[in-house]
Order: structure tokens, then sequence, then C-alpha cells
């Protein structure tokens, strides 16, 4: 409801007049959503669904000279890359310092996206940036694991790339998210808000370690990235479909059209209730009539005793 209530606000505010988020559904030829076959349980689905998951991943750009001499550095321990997204790039002083005493303890060199004042147990072998580029961190051999906050796009970066995580989710879809990835057997979660930095370390120093995790984690990015096409050639196909064709009203689903009580079944549920309350009436009718009827024959029995 939260999340309707937010979009019908943003309608009402970038396009403006009687335009609502129900006529935007309404009129909707194809819908490109970013979830892809690894990421989400088999569902069923529209035919003007089309998944374009992958299509931030797919494009690896080069690290800048500084950066990469960084990431060579590492020798053969590898790379972690820890971030909690932009909208947590600073946290508490208190967990910022945990996080870094566990951090300080890894052979790995850490790459960590972290904007607030450097905590006193940063080790020397961590360094922390105010904006990292994820997917080229995420695309890296040397990268061995990825601490994050399960936000979707690191998720999918991370299934792309095969990376395995370690999540730590923080609010809002982030702890279905990461449920998601454990099941595949690429990710374990944390508690951030009673996780201590022994458990931290023991974590990522057991992802690393145990080779199913990046194997799950390689699986699942070679069925990610074995498509016929790419997420974006797939989306601009479709596009370009629904402009030549001014639309493809023989792909849309009726039921956005339906008002909200016969797309829930609600009249249909109204009237098995009205059916099943109009039988148990004349149930309990008929069974007060037999208990009257029996009543007085059993008056009657006795006044011709007596």
């Amino acid at each position: 409801l939260c999340i309707f209530v937010f979009y019908c606000c943003r309608t009402n505010r970038t396009i403006g007049g009687n335009f609502t988020i129900f006529a935007a559904l309404a009129r909707t030829d194809v819908w490109l959503y970013q979830t892809g076959v690894m990421f989400d349980f088999p569902r069923p689905t529209m035919p003007n669904m089309v998944s374009i998951a992958g299509h931030m991943a797919d494009e690896v750009k080069p690290l800048s000279e500084d950066l990469e001499k960084f990431m060579q550095s590492s020798g053969d321990a590898g790379v972690v890359i820890v971030t909690f997204g932009s909208m947590i790039a600073a946290m508490p002083a208190e967990l910022a310092d945990m996080l870094a005493a566990a951090f300080a303890r890894l052979p790995q060199k850490v790459v960590w996206r972290y904007a607030g004042t450097p905590p006193p147990s940063l080790g020397t072998n961590t360094r922390t940036m105010d904006w990292v580029p994820q997917s080229d961190l995420l695309a890296h051999p040397k990268t061995k694991a990825f601490v994050s906050h399960c936000g979707y796009n690191g998720i999918s970066e991370a299934m792309y790339h095969g990376v395995p995580l370690i999540g730590m989710p923080l609010f809002g879809d982030q702890h279905d998210n990461i449920a998601r990835v454990v099941a595949r057997g690429m990710a374990v979660t944390l508690d951030i808000h009673a996780v201590t930095s022994e458990e931290v370390y023991q974590t990522i120093t057991t992802v690393i370690s145990d080779p199913k995790f990046k194997e799950k984690a390689k699986y699942v990015s070679t069925i990610s990235r074995d498509q016929p096409q790419s997420p974006m050639e797939r989306a601009i196909w479709w596009i370009e479909h629904v402009i030549k064709h001014g639309g493809l009203p023989h792909l849309k689903s009726r039921a956005v059209e339906l008002p909200f009580y016969q797309y829930y079944l609600l009249d249909v549920l109204a009237l098995i209730v009205t059916v099943i309350a109009v039988i148990l009436l004349v149930v309990w009718k008929c069974c007060l009539c037999a208990c009257g009827i029996c009543k007085r024959g059993g008056n009657h029995i006795k006044q011709k005793t007596m």
C-alpha cells in the first residue's frame, strides 16, 4: 500500500492532470523488468513481460590506474568489495569501527565505499572511497567476495559476475533479495544490528575459502549470461516492436481493466458467502420447526396419558 501511494504521488507530480497509476498500468504495452530466472523463483508471467536482467552489468569499463594498481597489489589473496549503497554511505561510528576491525584481519585487500571519518580500527589493507565503480570492481578477476546491504542492483551485478556474497540487509526489499541469493547457494546473511567483528571476519573467510560458494556463483553467472541476445538488445527490440505496430493489444491482459472487486474476486466471494448464509439460515429454520413439532407432539402425548 505504501509503495502504491508513493507511485501515485510521483505520477501526479511528474505528469499531472487526471493521469493515474491505474491509467498507466492499463495503457502499458510491454513491461521491461530487471529480475531474471536466477533471481526470481518460478512463477507465471504475461507474454508482454520481458526480462532485461543484467543490462547494467554487461558493459564493464577498465578501472582507474590508481585503483587497478591497488587491486593488483592484492596478489593471490584477492580483494573484498564492501558497499552499503548510496543511502548508507556513512554509518554509526561504533558499527563502522566494528566492521573495520574485521576487515583489518583479512589477508585480502578491501575496497570499502565509506564517506565518514575513517574508523580507528581501519587497517592498512583497507581503502575507503566516497564512490566506487561497483560493477567494474565485481567484474575484476581479483575480486573474491562482496559485502553488501543487498540492494537489487548490487545483488544482480554480483550474480552476473559470479561473486559470492555476504549480505547484511538493512530495510525494505533487501531481506527478500538476500534470501533469494542464499537459496542459490552463493551467499550467506548476517544481522548487521547484532553481528560481532569476529562473526564478520569468520563469515568472510568461510565464503572465500569454501569452494562451494564460488562454484555456485559461477553457475549462476553462467546461466545469467547464456542468452540469445544481450539484455539491452532485447529491450531495444521490444521497444521498436511496440512503436512499429502502434501497440500490442493482443499481448495485454484485460485484468488491468477490471475494477478491484472483480480482480480480487470479491463479487464471487460475496455470492458464495450469501449462498452459504442462505443455506445455513434455511437449515436453522428447519431445525427450529422440527424442534417445535417434536415439542408439540410430546405435549399432546402427555395430555392423552393424563
